[in-house]
């Protein structure tokens, strides 16, 4: 919806900021991906208001983008150089933002336009070995207790399905049917998809479940709960996820997505089909598949 009344036109950047991140939630964006650009573009906002104080939206032109991104505080960040990949992001975000503001009547111009985007060389994805693989899950299994078993679910649904950090923080109690043998998820673009769970997947859910239902929250729907009994969010399973790495003596800096590269990297190389890995992950374009060819 467009709006032309004059206190709209008049936002500043770090104003019109919340109205673009309401728009990226409506359109389902990954929380993960709504605070990076929410981060990087309070960054610009910051620099350019800084060069020009009172800055309004209307006000941005592409010479004073020019000169943000030239910013040493734009370049460097308090451990070095900011990486190609950030500043690449960076700008992708400030085009996604000013073509926001074009279509919402706060500007008439797209200052952005002239920003070019260079393709980034892909780096080979990080992914546990097998045998690091074994060693996680021999220290999971080693451990008792609630809190252990819910850890080990999350680590083993990550490495037997491949889907996302976020799908698997939404999961509810629902979208698991062991009987169909399969999950569902809300994948990107709120596209629900079906995952086949193997049958130690499924034993492990099965004992999960019944412990899972003796906490006696029947108005929590999460499959994950927290020692608070909510639902465990994505960082709670990142910050366990660590935790378990630490333990197991793995010193690989990896996060949860690296055991979705772990999953597709292992089922390539048993496979060698690169569609089979594509339907896997869900991936819309096979070229995004192709970094799991780095064997």
């Amino acid at each position: 919806m467009n709006s032309s009344n004059s206190s709209n036109t008049d936002l500043s950047m770090a104003a019109a900021l919340e109205g673009f991140c309401a728009r990226l939630t409506a359109e389902n964006k990954s929380p993960a991906t709504i605070d990076a650009y929410r981060r990087d573009l309070a960054l610009v906002a910051r620099v350019a208001e800084r060069k020009a104080p009172g800055l309004s939206c209307r006000q941005v032109a592409s010479s004073l983008l020019d000169w943000v991104f030239a910013s040493p505080d734009v370049l460097t960040t308090d451990r070095g150089s900011r990486s190609p990949a950030s500043l690449h992001r960076m700008k992708a975000a400030t085009r996604a933002f000013f073509s926001w503001t074009v279509r919402e009547g706060i500007t008439t111009d797209n200052p952005a336009r002239t920003i070019r985007l260079h393709r980034l060389k892909r780096q080979p994805p990080k992914f546990l070995t097998a045998a690091e693989k074994r060693r996680l899950l021999k220290t999971l299994k080693s451990q008792a207790g609630f809190t252990s078993l819910r850890d080990r679910v999350i680590i083993e649904v990550l490495l037997g399905t491949g889907i996302r950090l976020g799908e698997l923080s939404a999961l509810d109690i629902d979208d698991i049917d062991l009987d169909a043998k399969h999950l569902r998820i809300r994948a990107k673009g709120n596209v629900v998809q079906v995952k086949f769970i193997k049958t130690d997947l499924r034993r492990l859910l099965r004992r999960y479940l019944i412990e899972r239902r003796r906490l006696g929250t029947p108005d929590v729907e999460a499959l994950l709960l927290s020692n608070r009994g909510t639902r465990l969010c994505q960082r709670q399973i990142a910050n366990r996820f660590a935790h378990w790495m630490k333990q197991a003596g793995i010193e690989k800096h990896l996060t949860p997505h690296g055991l979705r590269h772990t999953f597709a990297t292992h089922l390539y190389s048993a496979t060698n089909d690169l569609l089979l890995v594509q339907r896997a992950l869900g991936h819309r374009d096979i070229s995004t598949t192709q970094i799991y060819t780095h064997l």
